[in-house]
């Protein structure tokens, strides 16, 4: 090989090399301002939001750890969170931080890098402490954690969903929630800290019924911060809009229960769940994206149902014929069990099968799409169209059901609309009055507020019999063992108004709402038909004590007024013509008309 031919091989290298960069140099254009977008990786970093100039601040350190990684990030990551487990185990907690901070600055964009640390600081390394100050204090690490991750990535929702929901439900719902509700309350330098982030902490929203600053609430400030930012056009990664919506309006719920169990049972109360009333409807009249081509709105299945009714009755009025010939057609192929209810009347049906009967009328609708195609030519177009609008709104009535089903959206409303009335309240703060008293050893006290209590709780557990399924329906259940142990007696009165409630909870342990009204509504109507029967046998008692009564008036009344027996009369109406007196009988031994006896007119 001559030094020609090397050179020439150097050269076509080198022509390699440079053919090789110009493409990565029109790739890696960064963006130059004014409407330049700069290269495809520039485009491709705005359009989903990974650019340092649009997602936050800058960092040089973070910048600096990447340089020195020589583009092995991926490695020193892999390298730091092993180390950062490590250093967990083995219990050195500031090592710990100091990693958990370099892996942040290498991953500043990756949004799990924010969430999964927090949650080692705040729910693993927080339960090494046994003193609870020391345990809240590594749950607010885990949340000035988040915080960062916030600041550093400002169009990330899910970042700061999260945040929220560690705000309220690791101060809220853990074993030390009590403590860490207090020292949240009174942590002014995390609520200057979050005042810097924009979180009102200040402000009505975020205040509890003692004027300070609640952890649900401020939960809540963060959620509401997330939902602006997906309303202004930001999408929702790596989770579901129906949960991502959800907590927000749930946290207020969540407030309202830790104030009532911490003794707040007045006014505030009742307007603590007025307020999370209006969240959760509000809530239900939010459009939430599914994964069909439509949105629902949870709130408004009852008027989709309304409107597929009327659509149907507007198609059997065009085909009435063919329509009631396909009716009766689905009639007579119902089973006979099915058949037999179906037919009596509803005063006649028990709670489980009218239960069953919307299920039952939505069978008997036939197949529109299949009648309007053989529809009469004049009302065809119309009966097709009639016919696909209650195809869709059938899929919107289902994913409307399934999306109710999944977050339990019913027996959320139905919780907030009950606890904000003022029997509600007023129950609880009995049944709260009557623990307290019961714990002092004030026995007669206790029994009268627990008696007040349960008669109140039956009304409610009777107009909203879904709240049996409730927490506070375990909690009533044990306050109901602790009256019959006050009262010293292992069965409860034949008269208790929560009889149904206590022998379902002492037989199952947990209440079905369906089961508890249907044997709520059988009790009722055995009750009422027991009570029909007493009327019956009571009235019958009266009539024939009528009947007796008017009796004895008759015999009274053939008799003389002194009560003496009138005389037999004869048929010609001379007494004595029959051989018979008026006079008395005469004693044979007394001749005085007197009457009198004959050992008394010796004795005179």
């Amino acid at each position: 090989m001559n030094r020609t031919t090397s050179l020439w091989r150097k050269l076509t290298y080198l022509a390699i090399l440079l053919a090789m960069l110009i493409p990565l140099f029109m790739l890696g254009q960064p963006s130059g301002g004014k409407g330049d977008p700069g290269g495809q990786l520039s485009v491709m970093r705005h359009e989903y939001n990974i650019a340092e100039s649009d997602l936050g601040e800058i960092s040089p350190a973070s910048e600096t750890m990447k340089l020195a990684s020589l583009g092995m990030r991926g490695v020193a990551a892999t390298l730091l969170w092993n180390k950062a487990h490590t250093y967990k185990v083995m219990h050195e907690w500031d090592r710990l931080k100091a990693t958990l901070n370099n892996i942040a600055l290498l991953q500043p964009h990756f949004d799990k890098v924010w969430e999964h640390q927090a949650h080692n600081l705040a729910y693993n390394v927080s339960t090494e402490f046994d003193d609870y100050r020391q345990r809240y204090e590594m749950v607010r690490e885990g949340t000035e954690f988040l915080t960062r991750g916030v600041r550093q990535n400002t169009n990330a929702p899910r970042l700061v969903w999260y945040t929220g929901w560690f705000y309220g439900q690791k101060l809220g719902m853990s074993d030390e929630k009590v403590q860490f509700r207090r020292l949240f309350s009174d942590d002014v330098l995390l609520h200057e800290a979050l005042q810097a982030e924009n979180i009102a902490v200040d402000s009505f929203e975020a205040r509890g019924p003692l004027g300070k600053p609640d952890n649900w609430l401020v939960g809540r400030l963060w959620l509401n911060h997330g939902y602006e930012l997906v309303d202004s056009g930001v999408k929702i990664r790596r989770q579901t809009p129906l949960n991502f919506y959800e907590t927000g309006p749930k946290w207020r719920i969540k407030h309202a229960e830790s104030i009532e169990s911490e003794g707040i049972l007045d006014a505030r109360a009742q307007n603590a769940w007025q307020l999370a009333s209006d969240d959760w409807l509000a809530f239900g009249t939010r459009s939430i994206p599914t994964t069909s081509p439509f949105t629902i709105k949870l709130n408004e299945l009852e008027e989709l149902e309304a409107q597929r009714e009327e659509k149907i009755e507007e198609f059997r009025l065009l085909n009435e014929d063919a329509f009631a010939t396909a009716r009766q057609a689905l009639i007579d192929s119902m089973p006979a069990e099915i058949l037999e209810f179906w037919q009596k009347p509803e005063s006649e049906l028990t709670f489980q099968q009218k239960q069953l009967m919307p299920s039952i009328l939505k069978g008997l609708v036939p197949d529109l799409t299949a009648l309007a195609k053989t529809s009469d030519k004049s009302v065809r177009l119309d009966s097709v169209n009639l016919a696909a609008q209650v195809k869709d709104l059938n899929e919107r009535i289902l994913k409307t059901t399934g999306y109710r089903t999944q977050i339990n959206y019913p027996y959320w409303k139905t919780l907030a609309q009950a606890e904000q009335e003022e029997r509600t309240v007023k129950a609880r703060r009995l049944i709260y009055e009557a623990e307290q008293a019961n714990d002092n050893a004030e026995l007669d006290k206790a029994i009268e507020l627990y008696e007040q209590a349960f008669a109140v709780w039956a009304e409610i557990f009777d107009d909203y019999p879904l709240l049996t399924i409730d927490d506070t329906a375990e909690d009533l259940f044990e306050s109901v063992r602790r009256y019959m142990v006050a009262i010293d007696s292992q069965e409860i009165p034949e008269d208790f108004p929560l009889a149904t409630f206590v022998t379902m909870m002492g037989e199952f342990g947990q209440i079905d709402s369906q089961t508890y009204e249907s044997v709520r509504q059988e009790t009722k109507a055995a009750a009422e038909k027991r009570k029909r029967e007493l009327e019956q046998e009571e009235k019958k008692r009266q009539e024939e004590a009528e009947r007796a009564e008017a009796a004895g008036t008759d015999e009274t009344a053939e008799g003389s007024d002194d009560g003496t027996p009138e005389p037999e009369v004869s048929k010609t109406g001379d007494p004595a013509a029959d051989g018979k007196s008026l006079e008395p009988p005469q004693n044979p031994n007394n001749n005085d008309t007197g009457g009198e006896d004959s050992s008394e007119t010796k004795d005179e």
